[in-house]
């Protein structure tokens, strides 16, 4: 965290399912953290449930003040073998849990979120920390529309990919670059600013007890419940008593490390990019871990984390 009076810059980019929803929480929880704007794209679901879904979260938080650009509706190219997250965050990206009070959808800018993404990395050169927590495509246009997008900005976080081939959506591929390899691959080597990514099977090590998760979702404040609400179906569906040892988390590891450099306790910097073209391994993170390539490092990979610092960050999200 910040030791200066002068509150961080963060844009948040997502695609708002479940994760996505606590790792916003955490970032509106710290007082030194100044969110400046929330980009949406398809991913977990549809673009228009995902701008939906930040607005419903951002009510409940009441932090309606903060600007929502709606962004890319699909992949840069189109897919043959197209893939979705409706089968574990529900076909809304939420739950399938209607919003009794939905807010009005004018309350979404205008402006689409690469162009916004450009005007507000113009506008704070340097300052900003781009915290990427779904699919890319926001982010490769915003780059196709201004090449020296990614200068203008302080460092950017991701989660997605994968550093052992093991895949959550496919064989090999984890859902985030998945749903749009050519724009994952695209940012890994273009981007240019420092990049950390946090991959799934980071995810599957950092899972919390039935206990801890109880605890979180029993706080008894809106944000909790909500929570509550929302992951209930998900919860019946995947973890059935005794299914599952433990409740996994992924875009909110991401987040505590944007918000805490201190959550990192082990980290590689590599040379990574994805793979395009072969059916089996498309959508892959593919990292150089041994330098044939003899590439300069574009990533640091985070490869173990402080667990109990990181939930401490969880926990302050729901209070």
């Amino acid at each position: 965290m910040s030791g200066s009076g002068k509150k961080r810059l963060f844009v948040i980019d997502t695609d708002a399912g479940l994760d996505d929803a606590q790792a916003i929480m955490m970032a509106l929880a710290q007082p030194d953290i100044n969110i400046i704007g929330i980009t949406t794209v398809n991913g977990n679901t549809t673009v228009n449930n995902v701008s939906k879904n930040v607005l419903r979260l951002l009510k409940t938080c009441r932090r309606l003040d903060i600007p929502v650009y709606q962004g890319c509706d699909g992949p840069l190219m189109p897919h043959l073998d197209p893939v979705d997250a409706g089968h574990y965050h529900g076909v809304d990206g939420f739950g399938d849990v209607p919003d009794p009070d939905p807010v009005d959808p004018k309350m979404i800018k205008p402006e689409h979120s690469a162009l916004a993404l450009v005007r507000l990395a113009n506008e704070h050169p340097g300052e900003i920390n781009l915290v990427a927590i779904g699919p890319l495509t926001n982010i490769a246009l915003a780059l196709r529309l201004d090449s020296g997008f990614g200068s203008k900005l302080k460092h950017c976080f991701i989660m997605g990919g994968n550093t052992e081939g093991k895949g959550n959506i496919k064989i090999c591929a984890e859902f985030n670059f998945c749903a749009d390899p050519e724009a994952a691959s695209i940012v890994l080597n273009l981007l240019g600013c420092p990049v950390t990514v946090a991959g799934w099977e980071l995810c599957l090590k950092c899972g919390f007890t039935w206990e801890w998760y109880k605890r979180l979702i029993s706080k008894g404040t809106a944000k909790s419940e909500l929570m509550r609400v929302l992951e209930a179906n998900t919860i019946v569906k995947f973890y059935k008593e005794g299914s599952s040892e433990f409740y996994i988390t992924a875009d909110q590891i991401i987040m505590s490390v944007a918000i805490d450099p201190k959550t990192v306790k082990a980290h590689e910097e590599v040379y990574a990019t994805v793979a395009l073209n072969d059916p089996l391994t498309r959508g892959m993170m593919v990292i150089d871990w041994s330098e044939h390539l003899q590439k300069k490092p574009n990533v640091k990979v985070v490869t173990e984390v402080d667990h109990d610092l990181y939930g401490k960050y969880l926990q302050d999200a729901l209070n």
